[in-house]
């Protein structure tokens, strides 16, 4: 890889005689990658990748292919208007990252060979003129990005990094074809009663073969003939269908397993099988409720509360990552009780392994069309063809997907133009009422389509009806109680919050000595909105000064180590507390997305795990209130403290359920218990009234009196083990901070570098932090009950380490040390 000055070189001939400076670059990959890789440019250096050209080449051995056979050039997606040559002839021209090329190559090869591509500088053709928008959007600097199909991601100041994708980011294949190719397909599943059908239908060319002399499709251990049309000369079509009957479901990971099937298409050409893999699919129903003004996902008939995060993608410079590295990443979704992710139209479409990963663990994927905020010009006929295209390309790549639950026009269109006070009949356009539907239901007739995020209500973003981005409590600083208030339907986008990460990850962003919060390096990462006087680190000050009732910059400014634990504690229990509100039985919201899952860079940004893998504070907080069983509290005033147990699984669960009342010296005053019966995918309501004997003001809101309680525990046990568990502080997150809780830690190994901690503890301790270097535990800032122990492992990160670490509670002075095995 090169760079020129944009527009200095024309073509391969004139780059050979400029002699410019070569570096190897990984494909795929992106310009800022492979500097990167050569120790020229690091993460958070300003540079302008769209101010130059880049120029690529790779040399390789090939020849003419002989009779029958053909040889083409697969490039993936180019970012972002790129041209290529073979051998020095022009065989492509791209002007959209999300397009996908096929060239054939056959007659150029001639044994080396030479592959030369050029990405033209973006910042240059920027400066030409065009038809202005009819609003402006402040997500990005440079509104004429609404001509160019190219991601947002690093182009977004106030939260993404700055860097600009340019280069081959998807792959550059040569391959050979002999006999057949397959130019378009389509493989459709629907459960029809107990049964599952596949429709399949394929166009097919052959090369110099004649025409197909039989084919099948192959669904699990079940097959069927398929019929054979010729269309053209050596063009056939092949469809039909298949009936397996009483198949198994899909079901997302909260609810039920994943069945999955592999299918495949088997051809019979001059006498020779070919074998089209479709991968795998299943049988699954997916249903938008929309009655009465909300919106709520319905799978195999049954509502679902979908719970997740936003996605981010893995690697924010070179965008595409290696093979296997999903695996991680999503497991973190599904032990976090997640059932959903949402791909913004900030980002880009992901690699079909990370669909196929979704299907194997049972998570939902909401897919946003890579469109946000801006008035892309939809009129326009190059335009429109060149997203048209794309949006089929990206449906059919994902046709066998059960994972698949909802294709969104847009991302925040309709609220840009609503928010600036434009016409309604410039909140939407004819491509996303209309044009995008079709090609849905054409390709995937069973996902439903929703126009934009968010929208539904009498403005789009009212979050009373349809599908909101609420920032109530978070951005707007609302109080906890606006989450009920707002009479949230489902957010797609919510809780954004500047989550401190672990010290381990702090360490990457600031060097010894340096301090977080005011250091230009800390700052840079804080996420923003572009033009305010605030940040989110602000915001979080606000509920940290709410919830705690202490003062942000006095304590910052005195004990900056203490600040750091209250910060990384404060987001997790706010989320907490809004998504059991939204969870609980009775609540009209029917899911929740929080805004990220994971952040773009080392440091104190909206995710909930950092950008190394490692989770935060709040995912351990977000996890306990998102698991299928679970229990949680409300505080519903004078009608004293409701206790929802919460059974999302495909079986019944018998339970006891245990509240117990503590006084502000660790003693328990009081405690009630009952037997429940939770069946499949159900959920009980029981108040505190009816555990406990007496009445107690366990919400302290009659107030007789000065309070004589601090703390009320919730357990759900079944067969004698605690199945979930919920803490409800009636005066607030506050404790005294004290010197001895009587707390012990004692480790054991369990075998590869894993251990088994065991935390005992005298006194209440809140939000126990547990530190091991080069370790992760499973579960963390959880609280302990006086007299309570609890068991969790500790996982390697990498090599064997010797166990060293602490435990800390957030109302302890000193940390604990961990006995570790000798």
């Amino acid at each position: 890889m090169c760079s020129t000055a944009p527009g200095a070189i024309v073509d391969p001939v004139q780059l050979g005689r400029a002699r410019p400076e070569w570096i190897a670059a990984r494909v795929p990959g992106t310009a800022a990658g492979a500097l990167q890789a050569a120790g020229q440019w690091e993460l958070g250096a300003r540079r302008s990748f769209d101010a130059q050209d880049w120029w690529y080449r790779c040399r390789f051995d090939a020849v003419s292919p002989s009779p029958g056979r053909t040889t083409v050039l697969a490039f993936g997606g180019l970012a972002t208007i790129a041209d290529a040559w073979v051998n020095g002839i022009h065989v492509l021209r791209s002007d959209n990252m999300f397009l996908s090329h096929t060239v054939e190559v056959s007659g150029l090869l001639r044994g080396s060979n030479e592959l030369a591509v050029r990405f033209s500088s973006l910042g240059a053709l920027l400066e030409a003129k065009r038809p202005r928008a009819r609003w402006r959007a402040g997500i990005v600097e440079q509104q004429r990005l609404r001509w160019f199909r190219t991601t947002l991601l690093g182009r977004m100041p106030g939260w993404s990094p700055p860097v600009d994708a340019v280069g081959p980011w998807r792959e550059v294949v040569l391959e050979e074809r002999e006999g057949l190719s397959v130019e378009q397909a389509s493989v459709q599943s629907r459960v029809n009663g107990v049964d599952g059908e596949v429709a399949v239908s394929l166009r097919v060319r052959t090369f110099d073969a004649g025409s197909p002399e039989g084919a099948s499709v192959q669904v699990g251990d079940a097959q069927a003939a398929l019929a054979c049309t010729e269309i053209e000369a050596d063009v056939f079509l092949l469809h039909g269908r298949l009936r397996l009957p009483d198949v198994d479901l899909w079901w997302p990971r909260t609810h039920g397993s994943q069945a999955l099937y592999p299918v495949a298409v088997v051809v019979r050409v001059a006498g020779a099988d070919f074998v089209i893999d479709f991968g795998r699919l299943g049988f699954r129903t997916i249903e938008a409720d929309t009655s009465g003004d909300g919106f709520a996902v319905r799978v195999n008939g049954v509502p679902v509360f979908c719970r997740g995060a936003c996605w981010t993608g893995l690697d924010v410079v070179n965008l595409a990552v290696p093979a296997g590295s999903y695996a991680g990443p999503l497991d973190l979704v599904t032990d976090a009780g997640m059932n959903m992710i949402r791909v913004a139209g900030t980002m880009h479409y992901e690699d079909d392994e990370f669909y196929d990963a979704c299907d194997q663990r049972g998570i939902l994927v909401w897919q946003d069309f890579m469109f946000a905020n801006l008035d892309y010009p939809t009129l326009d006929d190059s335009f429109r063809s060149s997203v048209t295209q794309e949006a089929t390309q990206f449906v059919s790549r994902v046709q066998t997907c059960p994972s698949l639950a909802v294709l969104c026009g847009n991302s925040e269109v309709a609220q840009q133009a609503a928010m600036l006070g434009l016409p309604r009949d410039l909140w939407s356009n004819a491509f996303f009422d209309r044009d995008l539907p079709a090609i849905v239901s054409d390709l995937r007739p069973d996902v439903p389509y929703w126009g934009s995020t968010p929208s539904g209500g009498t403005l789009p973003f009212n979050v009373r009806a349809g599908v909101s981005h609420y920032y109530g409590v978070g951005a707007y600083r609302r109080p906890l109680e606006d989450a009920r208030r707002c009479g949230v339907r489902f957010a797609t986008e919510c809780l954004a919050f500047s989550h401190v990460p672990d010290p381990s990850t702090i360490e990457l962003v600031l060097a010894e000595g340096q301090s977080p919060f005011h250091h230009p390096a800390w700052k840079a990462r804080v996420p923003r909105d572009v033009g305010a006087g605030w940040d989110f680190e602000d915001v979080r000050d606000h509920y940290l000064e709410l919830l705690f009732g202490v003062d942000a910059a006095t304590v910052r400014s005195q004990d900056i180590s203490r600040y750091l634990a209250l910060s990384r504690v404060v987001t997790g229990e706010v989320m907490a507390n809004v998504l059991g509100e939204w969870r609980r039985e009775g609540s009209s919201c029917r899911g929740a997305l929080v805004w990220f899952l994971r952040d773009l860079w080392p440091g104190a940004g909206w995710g909930i795990v950092d950008s190394t893998g490692l989770p935060k504070a709040a995912f351990y907080f977000v996890r306990r209130v998102l698991q299928p069983i679970a229990l949680l509290t409300t505080d519903e005033g004078l009608e004293g403290l409701a206790l929802h147990a919460l059974n999302d699984t495909g079986a019944p669960l018998e339970a006891e359920l245990e509240l117990a009342l503590y006084r502000q010296d660790g003693v328990r005053a009081a405690a009630g218990r009952k037997p429940v019966t939770l069946p499949a995918r159900s959920a009980v309501t029981v108040s505190s009234d009816t555990l406990l004997e007496q009445f107690l003001d366990v919400t302290y809101a009659y107030r007789f009196g000065p309070p004589a309680r601090d703390l009320a525990v919730g357990t759900l046990r079944s067969h004698g083990e605690v199945v979930a568990q919920s803490f409800y502080f009636p005066l607030g997150h506050a404790f005294a901070v004290q010197h001895d809780l009587g707390i012990q830690a004692r480790a054991r190994s369990v075998g590869n570098g894993t251990y088994l901690l065991k935390i005992k503890t005298k006194r209440f301790a809140q939000a126990i932090a547990v530190d091991v270097r080069g370790h992760v535990a499973h579960d963390n800032y959880f609280h302990l009950e006086p007299d309570a122990e609890r068991e969790i492992l500790l996982r390697p990160l990498g090599g064997a380490l010797k166990l060293q670490g602490t435990v800390q509670p957030l109302n302890a002075y000193a940390s604990t040390e961990i006995a570790a095995p000798g």
